[in-house]
């Protein structure tokens, strides 16, 4: 024979907390916790915090910032560390819902074509005896 004890605890009623009410995120609050949060990443990845140093930040909403970015090396190294990144940033405004995303923004740049012709002439600018070496090598093509 076996005797059962059922031991019950008293159970209390979950009292519902009201949600805080936290003010906006200012972007010059964001910056700021964004410098505390650089500072702290130095020990585990300061190449990664050096480069994040002076990049753009946007808010977006009232709870999502971007973070701006020249090139898509830098965005695969920042989605690495983004966890970690907003877990901090949550922490210090008080904003469980804090989120942010990376945007690439590549810079246009003009690309012209130079003639080997053109790269000689500018060559030959700079240094006139340039043209007495094609006279003594003239099989060479520019």
């Amino acid at each position: 024979m076996g005797i059962s004890v059922k031991l019950t605890s008293p159970t209390t009623p979950a009292v519902e907390q009201a949600p805080v009410e936290v003010p906006p995120l200012s972007l010059e609050q964001l910056k700021t916790y964004w410098g505390e949060m650089l500072e702290a990443m130095k020990q585990d990845a300061p190449k990664l915090a050096e480069q994040l140093q002076d990049r753009e930040l946007r808010m977006d909403g009232e709870d999502m910032f971007v973070i701006v970015v020249s090139n898509s090396y830098l965005d695969s190294e920042i989605r690495r560390y983004l966890v970690r990144m907003l877990t901090y940033l949550r922490t210090k405004s008080g904003r469980p819902l804090l989120n942010g995303r990376v945007e690439v923004e590549y810079e246009e740049k003009e690309a012209i074509v130079y003639s080997p012709r053109d790269k000689y002439d500018v060559m030959l600018q700079d240094n006139p005896a340039l043209d007495s070496f094609r006279v003594l090598f003239s099989e060479v093509d520019y």
